[in-house]
């Protein structure tokens, strides 16, 4: 069994007796329905031939304990369809809370090949048809319960009424098996929307001054359209149960109609009511069988989420990093500059180094040092929230609870204020409350990078990695970022590993090592010249 078929089941094991009280109670709801429409319909017709009858018969007419009956069984549907919902839907959402966490965690370690877009409409649209299947399990007990009630109530208009009844659901339940739900359920046109505007967005500026708006904007109509078409398509597909639901229903209460035209108003209408009521208790339940298979289908595509194989850590060697036949010793003291051209992997060899990706991308990579890492990657990434939400991803919610306000928010300025971010900040009219877009599209460039490195400067770790910190930033700012790293790094006693191609913050390094861009092994070179 994979490892998230397991985890899934183990999930739902969990929450069985919620399932089953949630079944219980949707049996009992439909039990309760098809009395209450049942009784109302002999009750109504019953009333009203008692009253053209004549004020006599109407006297003796005993309208008392039917419509306490009637009452008593609408508060006890009232009850249980409360406790069926919530049983069933706690059961899903408790399930669901404890998965979602678990295939993020997976995600997160596992060098996934699919798109921003897919991944992003696999862990929402995906995992809620999983909660719809859990909900959809009590519709089995409702169909039975609503089933059983209605064939047991149609005896009181004759044998042959419950064999129409029965007839009836039975060709509704086998032309429905034969009804296929289209293939088509627009994930995949989902994603790849999804996808395109992800990698638009950024180039909002470049699409602007180049007047390439109306190329964007046609690409994003045609996947739009493919997206509307395949929704069309299956909206189609689930009205088709519904017609056919309506189709049987029509001529099964017509031939009871037929065959019982000189039986009783109100036990024909108790038996009309009562088929009615089991031919809606089926509607859910056929429902679920034609999703069966969308079902599962997600249910596949989260398990290829959850089975993904977690990238293996390299050997641990205490505070070493080992390259080849070389030994490189990380701490306090370390002032490591990794450079070398364009595209040989200085930003990949980082990534390997603080267990972003697998050690086996980085040729002659043999162990990497147990430390902790902070890190300010090159294309900067914030949080679509406020400017303390991504300051404070730098720390864990102990931390966060462990320090008093006054001195966390201190803390924060002063990771600002090294990052020559604090009077950009300040200015701003709700200061770390205010709000900077969706990957922080408010903020410039460089402000953006310089958010990046007050989070990485905010966290404590043993070593700070800076990968272009300065780019994109004047000379006079690059010096004052330059000079407050190096203060940090004294105060805080932290060592540093550097990726840049500018000469303003190489100074901070006494080592060199070089990656060779045509094998992408790195070489050490040793101290840093000039």
């Amino acid at each position: 069994m994979s490892a998230f078929k397991a985890y899934f089941a183990d999930l739902k094991r969990r929450q069985r007796t919620s399932l089953i009280v949630a079944s219980g109670c949707a049996a009992g709801v439909s039990i309760a329905a098809t009395a209450l429409l049942g009784l109302s319909g002999w009750f109504l017709a019953g009333a009203a031939l008692a009253g053209a009858a004549g004020g006599a018969v109407m006297m003796a007419f005993n309208y008392l304990l039917p419509s306490a009956a009637i009452r008593g069984l609408a508060i006890a549907r009232t009850v249980m369809r409360y406790f069926e919902r919530l049983s069933g839907h706690t059961a899903a959402l408790r399930t669901l809370a404890e998965l979602r966490p678990w295939l993020f965690e997976r995600v997160s370690h596992a060098p996934l090949r699919l798109s921003r877009g897919e991944t992003s409409a696999r862990l929402v649209q995906d995992v809620a048809q999983l909660e719809n299947a859990l909900v959809a399990q009590s519709h089995w007990a409702s169909a039975l319960g609503g089933l059983i009630a209605a064939l047991i109530l149609t005896l009181l208009l004759s044998p042959v009424a419950t064999l129409i009844a029965a007839a009836g659901i039975g060709a509704l339940i086998g032309l429905s098996r034969r009804i296929a739900p289209t293939s088509t359920t627009g994930l995949p046109e989902l994603g790849a929307l999804k996808n395109s505007v992800h990698e638009t967005l950024p180039f909002l500026p470049d699409i602007a001054a180049y007047r390439l708006s109306e190329r964007f904007m046609a690409r994003l109509s045609e996947q739009e359209a493919a997206l509307r078409t395949a929704r069309e398509a299956q909206a189609r597909s689930e009205s088709l149960p519904i017609l056919l639901n309506l189709s049987v229903l029509a001529a099964t209460l017509s031939l009871i109609v037929l065959t019982h035209a000189h039986a009783p108003m109100p036990v024909l209408a108790l038996g009309l009511l009562v088929t009615t009521v089991a031919f809606e208790a089926t509607g859910p339940l056929l429902k679920a069988i034609a999703q069966k298979r969308l079902f599962a289908e997600a249910e596949a595509r989260v398990a290829e989420l959850g089975d993904a194989e977690a990238t293996q850590p390299a050997p641990r060697a205490g505070s070493v990093l080992r390259f080849g036949a070389h030994a490189y010793g990380l701490g306090p003291q370390t002032r490591l500059l990794i450079h070398g051209a364009s595209g040989s992997g200085k930003t990949r060899l980082i990534e390997a180094l603080i267990g972003l990706c697998p050690i086996d991308e980085v040729p002659g990579l043999t162990a990497l040092p147990d430390l902790r890492f902070s890190l300010s990657p090159q294309d900067a990434p914030v949080l679509n929230g406020t400017i303390g939400d991504t300051l404070l991803m730098a720390l864990s919610p102990e931390e966060i609870a462990a320090e008093k306000p006054e001195t966390l928010t201190a803390r924060v300025w002063a990771a600002l204020e090294a990052a020559q971010l604090k009077p950009r900040v300040a200015a701003m009219p709700k200061g770390l409350h205010q709000w900077i877009g969706d990957g922080g599209v408010t903020l410039s460039g460089g402000e953006r990078k310089r958010l990046s490195l007050a989070r990485a400067l905010l966290r404590q770790a043993d070593v700070l990695v800076l990968d272009e910190p300065t780019e994109g930033l004047d000379a006079a700012t690059e010096d004052a970022v330059t000079e407050a790293v190096e203060a940090h790094l004294k105060r805080s006693g932290q060592g540093l590993i550097l990726v840049s191609h500018r000469p303003g913050p190489r100074r901070l390094c006494d080592q060199d090592l070089a990656i060779d861009p045509t094998s992408l092994r790195p070489r050490y070179v040793g101290v840093v010249q000039g």
